[in-house]
């Protein structure tokens, strides 16, 4: 298991993976990297089977943060 003393839940972990995606599509050098676009095209699609407020708000900030993504340099 993770760190200790730590327990994440399902809305823990999507607010966390929140967190770090807005910090990834706020960088110039990930916003044209083929990772931050397959990684934002995998959430949106694994989020379609979802339920939760909390994956819904997901779901539009990667569509909102693929807008976002450049011509891919790296695939």
């Amino acid at each position: 298991m993770g760190c200790k003393g730590i327990r994440m839940t399902p809305t823990g972990d999507l607010k966390k993976l929140t967190e770090e995606l807005e910090k990834g599509i706020s960088l110039a050098k990930c916003r044209p990297c083929g990772c931050m676009r397959g990684a934002l095209e995998e959430i949106r699609g694994r989020l379609k089977a979802v339920a939760g407020p909390e994956a819904a708000a997901l779901k539009r900030k990667a569509e909102e943060w693929l807008g976002k993504t450049e011509e891919s340099l790296y695939t």
